[in-house]
């Protein structure tokens, strides 16, 4: 009898090594995001849409793999990659920025960057004039996403025990609109598709306060040789015309931009 159960185990470890046990398969890129409205988002039937999830599945068809989307908590996405969870961050992932006094490209690969974004100050439009310069935002209360560009800003200009932490940048507008914050820290592509339209009517951003620019691109782990199959995709996509065409879907067209080196 024990010697059955042997081999039944060993059996049971042998199909687990060929199904690899729910793990994902090799052939399989794994993109790790937050809903991110016009980037990465689920329409009514439960499918992924955007213009970084179909920029994604336009990738997978070049490099001959099926791509997943795998929700993550932001500020565990290193961990979510180092741990093998995920294959790449993708999701308005800025390249040129820092976390924790650690720059990015030092955790990561970075690929080519793609698309031109800025970090924004938004506010209920009957508090903007109490708004009016990075001084202003001295001890006021601040809602980020907990990991973001956006948080490493606020830390900069308010006090860090009035910087409260949202598991995503979408999660920070009720903050800012029940009044639980003064201001939050969002990209501003984000922040321009859901200010001043739908429930969010009574949100503005801040022009008088314009943060620098920021470059997206996909993180992979250090030494991955998806970074170099990924950007020779970009490339061919840039090339034929479709990464374009899949920004104009989206609106995104006038802030698309390739760039290869990213200081």
């Amino acid at each position: 009898m024990k010697k059955l159960t042997a081999i039944l185990l060993a059996a049971l470890m042998l199909a687990c090594v060929f199904v690899s046990c729910g793990e994902k398969e090799d052939n399989t890129l794994v993109c790790g995001v937050t809903i991110f409205e016009n980037m990465n988002e689920k329409d009514a039937d439960g499918n992924w849409i955007g213009f970084e999830s179909e920029f994604a599945m336009e990738v997978g068809k070049i490099l001959g793999m099926d791509v997943e989307f795998q929700e993550i908590v932001w500020e565990q996405k290193y961990n979510e990659l180092n741990s093998g969870a995920i294959d790449c961050i993708w999701n308005g992932f800025t390249a040129n920025s820092s976390d924790n006094g650690v720059k990015r490209s030092d955790l990561v690969d970075f690929s080519y960057g793609y698309m031109l974004n800025q970090q924004c100050i938004v506010v209920k439009k009957d508090n903007l004039a109490n708004f009016t310069s990075v001084e202003s935002l001295a001890g006021k209360s601040a809602c980020v996403e907990g990991g973001s560009a956006g948080e490493s800003y606020a830390k900069t200009v308010t006090d860090e025990a009035k910087v409260l932490k949202a598991t995503s940048q979408i999660n920070a507008f009720p903050e800012v609109k029940s009044g639980a914050v003064d201001f939050i820290v969002v990209d501003i592509l984000l922040a321009q598709n859901l200010c001043g339209t739908g429930d969010y009517a009574d949100l503005a951003i801040v022009d008088a306060i314009e943060l620098d620019s920021e470059i997206y691109a996909i993180g992979f782990k250090k030494g991955s040789d998806l970074t170099a199959k990924v950007n020779d995709a970009i490339k061919q996509l840039e090339a034929n015309g479709k990464l374009m065409e899949i920004a104009q879907k989206y609106g995104f067209e006038n802030v698309l931009k390739v760039i290869e080196t990213i200081d």
